[in-house]
């Protein structure tokens, strides 16, 4: 399957040249780097997807692992090289912390998340400028309105295309109870919830105060990514992590069933945000 995001093509990329390492044969990357006379820690960055690599350090790689020239496979990697190589949307805004999220997102066929905040995909504008306001300090206007830009434009994954992006989000109760902005920018906000629930590839929970403690009282937010090709594993994003994308990925969609048991229902949901509105 052909990939539209060139961090999705990056991380597969890095996952093909991990596997023609084992099968050459190589116990660990140190033996490899120290044939291609590299650091261990550029081939760790190339494998594992974190950087995409020049196609003569590709070419040098499949050298080394016994690919041949003219090979179909080499063939492929070549171009898949060169994918990654490219330059997403969102690269064109200067100043996104988080750009190789948006990139995976961007390939993501279901999206699996828990907030305390409501999540980007589900932001208003104005919302979304109040957030990003009161939670870095010292960002310019022009620099908001750029973050800002970027969310908007990554919610389109939601309603275009022939397979638009399932989102399965998880609230805590405060993450609609906390004022953002103020009443109107709250009301907007929550009448946006509303409308976006209706779509067939969005479902919306929220766990009420009154569930008490829950698996994601000291878990906090993260976000699980899955894709649609089986070469892409899922991947789990935690914002908070020192290690923002850590590999136990199977524990926090644990963690997430967890969460969604012990939420209220969808009609319940909806029914506790209008009555937040009526409260507004």
């Amino acid at each position: 399957m052909t990939t539209s995001s060139p961090v999705v093509r990056r991380r597969r990329l890095g996952q093909e040249l991990r596997r023609l390492r084992d099968a050459a044969g190589f116990k660990n990357g140190n033996e490899a780097a120290a044939q291609l006379k590299w650091s261990t820690s550029k081939l760790s960055r190339i494998e594992g997807g974190r950087t995409a690599p020049i196609p003569a350090d590709v070419s040098r790689m499949l050298d080394l692992y016994g690919v041949e020239e003219g090979s179909e496979e080499r063939k492929r990697l070549t171009v898949l090289t060169k994918e990654a190589r490219k330059k997403g949307w969102w690269q064109l805004y200067s100043d996104i912390p988080y750009s190789t999220f948006i990139g995976l997102e961007a390939e993501a066929s279901q999206l699996l998340t828990y907030e305390a905040v409501v999540p980007g995909q589900l932001q208003t504008r104005r919302y979304a400028e109040e957030i990003n306001r009161a939670t870095n300090l010292g960002l310019s206007e022009e620099t908001l309105e750029q973050r800002v830009d970027v969310r908007l434009q990554r919610q389109k994954l939601l309603t275009e295309g022939s397979e638009p992006l399932e989102v399965r989000a998880v609230l805590d109760e405060s993450a609609l109870r906390r004022l953002v902005g103020d009443r109107d920018v709250m009301r907007e906000q929550l009448n946006h919830l509303l409308e976006v629930a209706e779509l067939p590839n969005v479902l919306l929970q929220v766990i009420p105060f009154s569930s008490g403690a829950h698996p994601g009282t000291l878990e906090g937010p993260f976000v699980v990514l899955r894709f649609p090709d089986q070469e892409d594993p899922d991947v789990v994003y935690v914002e908070a992590n020192s290690d923002q994308y850590p590999h136990d990925v199977s524990r926090y969609e644990l963690v997430f069933d967890n969460l969604r048991a012990a939420a209220a229902s969808v009609p319940e949901t909806l029914a506790l945000i209008r009555n937040m509105v009526n409260d507004l």
